[in-house]
């Protein structure tokens, strides 16, 4: 009898010992860049990542914005979630040491929110027309403050239009669902509750509606873009309705852009008619291009078992490495077009560069494109842009140079 107690005791100090060894301490603090002091009472969960999310630990932060975490997974991959006046604000784990994690106070409207670029992606099977909306939403506000709101951003969709699918991703986020509500007494518009966190929030929505040969399309849009273009199959014929209000750039990756010569873009776009088919079963489309998961709505906690479906990056190294070889081509065709001109008698000095300049302002649109889609990371995108905004300030210099003389 004393040896099975001398056994059951030892058993208990043993195991005791051992999750002791397993389970790590995870310390930190929040800080409200709202105000520039800590951030007390938030509560902040420790997520597991893998099937879904699943809730490992969960703390309050005291009145210096402290906080601490028992971490019993220490080997699998983690997001750190920090609730603040019901917005969440998610940061991975890359390590045990001690974290800052920034939160901001929450308005219900932010004056004069704006965006940089807008597509929306035109195909069509004959039968069927398929749109695919995206638009990136800047919170410049200073000081910075969260949106948030059940009509944060609103989406008007076309006659008998159906919905096909809605995401938003927030600043250094991931695409997560999204679900529209209907807003009362509007037929066809639709209020996504999704915060807008300072800097840029992206939203991509799908919808399809019936092919009568001629479809007339009225976008609207709920905040200015600086940059809207509509993109569709080269073997689609568009008509804008509004004479003058769209131009042709050219074509990127299987569609022609028709880029709004307004700018910004303010309510509703200028009317326009597309016809015909075209559409590319062997192309991934553009929202498969970003990973999409299963999220709770942004003002709730997220319990362990609100997380259904696998929060798993899709791989996008063949298209990140397929835009940089592109990027470069384009810079050195662009260098050796200017070499060229520069060696050539200055004829006609006020046209010097302008087929270079109009390459390298359609590289520069095709890239926030990219960086719009998803198909492109955070660093490449900052790569690129800076190496595509020197070689357009030199030719802008050269060409300015030239038509002084």
């Amino acid at each position: 009898m004393k040896t099975l107690f001398k056994v059951s005791l030892f058993l208990f100090f043993f195991l005791g010992l051992v999750s002791l060894i397993q389970a790590q301490t995870l310390t930190g603090t929040v800080r409200n860049a709202t105000t520039g002091k800590p951030s007390a009472g938030d509560d902040v969960i420790l997520l597991r990542l893998g099937q879904g999310m699943e809730e490992e630990a969960r703390a309050r932060t005291d009145a210096a914005g402290a906080f601490a975490l028992n971490m019993t997974s220490p080997n699998a991959q983690h997001l750190v979630r920090v609730l603040h006046q019901k917005v969440n604000y998610d940061k991975p784990l890359t390590g045990t040491a001690p974290l800052e994690l920034i939160v901001y106070d929450v308005v219900a409207k932010i004056p004069g929110l704006a965006g940089n670029i807008g597509i929306a992606q035109i195909e069509s099977d004959g039968k069927t027309l398929s749109v695919v909306e995206m638009y990136a939403i800047t919170n410049a506000s200073n000081p910075p403050v969260t949106q948030s709101n059940p009509r944060n951003y609103e989406i008007s969709l076309p006659e008998k239009a159906v919905f096909d699918s809605a995401q938003a991703k927030g600043p250094k986020g991931i695409w997560v669902n999204v679900a529209p509500s209907p807003i009362s007494g509007q037929k066809g518009k639709y209020g996504i509750n999704f915060p807008l966190r300072p800097g840029d929030t992206n939203f991509k929505f799908a919808y399809h509606l019936p092919d009568n040969g001629t479809t007339r399309l009225q976008l609207r849009l709920p905040y200015p873009i600086t940059n809207f273009a509509v993109m569709h199959r080269p073997k689609m014929s568009f008509k804008s309705l509004t004479p003058g209000a769209f131009i042709t750039p050219g074509e990127t990756k299987g569609f022609q852009i028709e880029k709004a010569v307004a700018s910004p873009v303010v309510g509703d776009v200028a009317l326009f008619e597309v016809s015909g088919a075209g559409k590319t079963s062997s192309e991934a489309p553009a929202e498969e291009s970003a990973a999409q998961v299963s999220a709770p709505p942004p003002a709730e906690p997220v319990p362990a078992q609100a997380a259904s479906s696998t929060n798993t990056p899709v791989d996008q190294s063949r298209r990140e490495i397929w835009f940089f070889i592109s990027g470069i081509v384009v810079i050195v065709a662009v260098g050796i077009f200017a070499l060229r001109r520069m060696n050539q008698p200055a004829a006609a000095p006020a046209s010097v560069g302008e087929p270079a300049l109009e390459a390298l302002k359609a590289e520069m649109f095709q890239l926030e494109t990219d960086r719009l889609r998803g198909s492109i990371s955070a660093e490449e995108y900052s790569t690129t842009k800076a190496a595509l905004s020197q070689t357009l300030e030199r030719m802008l210099a050269r060409k300015k140079v030239a038509g002084q003389k």
